[in-house]
């Protein structure tokens, strides 16, 4: 089957180019229980090797030692007759000589290759020119990922394809629908909408958007972006959210099975949420809290939290505040308790990826991400979608900025 992902073709493209190699590719989004993207066998004359593909987003020397640790962790999940390779975008020559040093098999879209095994060597470095003119593609910032994670809360917001009957309907002009868009996206991602049309135009770029005959996108594959969003969250994102690491005064171990009541009971009267493992938990019902964040407003004053819960800073603590952004920080779907969205618990699980926490983002994907992965809506679900739609830019109109789903 001919893969669908840009980056992952023109890297077959460019290892078929060698001489005497040939390969056939599987895309399947799991793999001996593990998240990939797809099965990619390389035949030689006398011999074949099987890969498990990893599509990466673009890499810079920040985020290499990430990747490296993220392959090298699903190396040792994969039976002997597997191995895993890195496909990416265009490397730096700091970046190849990086993943060499580290023995990371690689192919990016320029064509520089790395395969070692028991069955062929190949290693191809391709121009520095070429690499350096490619290297000029649009870059992710905070911004940008702040609205891939609205796009990833609600990929509905791009699904307004027919703004002609929207228009008809809500009794507003194009203009006001199309701004319209932008405004929600924005005040979700606590951006400006000038922010939000060159983001999406970078997400497009980068081909984690598809861009549609009206002019507005869809999410090309929302994995990928989900993936793309979650590294750029504990790379960049999360260090401009954090305020600092903090543990009780009095240096004891807490159980946070124990004080979620009061700690729920104090985040609705502060109007903060909780997040982390103690959101994970509260989510979940499975996971025994040994940590928990803290999401405040943006103009709260963290000081308040940290003397009601006796906190003093600590490098090494458990408690964890970040600043909340944007709109939409809880979840889309009306829950009781102040907690989290999953998106941001996922990632914040990432940061420590043991069997424990593996196992609770596994089912908080289940239960709650995997959900908003978009799919073809059948007349009656276009309908359902469509009068939410309409209520949207109704409520705009009024000036109402905050209306149920």
């Amino acid at each position: 089957m001919q893969p669908k992902h840009p980056w992952l073709q023109k890297c077959i493209q460019k290892l078929e180019e060698l001489p005497q190699i040939e390969t056939t590719t599987t895309i399947e989004p799991f793999l001996e229980n593990t998240l990939a993207d797809g099965l990619l066998t390389i035949y030689t004359p006398h011999n074949q090797v099987k890969y498990l593909v990893e599509i990466k987003a673009s890499i810079t020397l920040d985020t290499v030692d990430a990747n490296i640790n993220y392959i090298n962790h699903l190396k040792q999940k994969l039976s002997s007759d597997k191995r895993t390779l890195l496909i990416t975008d265009t490397l730096s020559d700091a970046v190849v000589d990086s993943l060499l040093e580290n023995n990371i098999e690689f192919i990016d879209t320029t064509g520089n290759i790395y395969l070692n095994n028991s069955a062929l060597y190949i290693l191809v470095r391709s121009s520095s020119q070429q690499s350096k003119k490619l290297l000029s593609a649009p870059k992710i910032t905070t911004s940008t990922l702040k609205i891939a994670y609205a796009l990833l809360q609600d990929p509905s917001v791009l699904q307004y394809h027919n703004l002609e009957q929207i228009v008809n309907v809500a009794v507003v002009d194009s203009t006001t629908v199309k701004l319209s868009l932008l405004e929600l996206i924005a005040n979700a991602a606590g951006v400006d909408t000038k922010t939000v049309k060159r983001s999406l135009e970078t997400l497009y770029q980068l081909n984690y958007l598809q861009r549609q005959r009206s002019g507005t996108y869809r999410i090309e594959n929302y994995t990928k972006l989900l993936e793309r969003w979650e590294m750029g969250y504990i790379e960049n994102l999360r260090p401009e959210l954090l305020i600092g690491t903090f543990t009780p005064r009095e240096n004891i171990n807490i159980d946070f099975n124990d004080i979620s009541n009061q700690i729920l009971e104090i985040a609705q009267n502060q109007k903060i949420i909780i997040g982390g493992e103690l959101g994970a938990a509260i989510l979940t019902g499975y996971l025994k809290p040994i940590s928990m964040t803290i999401h405040i407003p943006e103009e709260y004053n963290y000081r308040v939290i940290t003397t009601m819960l006796r906190l003093k800073p600590d490098p090494k603590g458990n408690i964890i505040i970040l600043k909340q952004f944007g709109n939409k920080n809880q979840p889309k779907y009306h829950l009781s308790e102040p907690v989290a969205d999953p998106l941001l618990i996922h990632a914040e699980l990432s940061l420590n990826p043991d069997t424990r926490l593996k196992e609770t983002a596994k089912r908080l994907y289940e239960k709650y991400i995997s959900e908003c992965i978009p799919k073809t809506l059948d007349d009656q679900e276009w309908d359902e979608t469509f009068d939410k739609i309409v209520k949207r830019f109704a409520a705009l109109q009024y000036g109402f900025t905050n209306f149920s789903e």
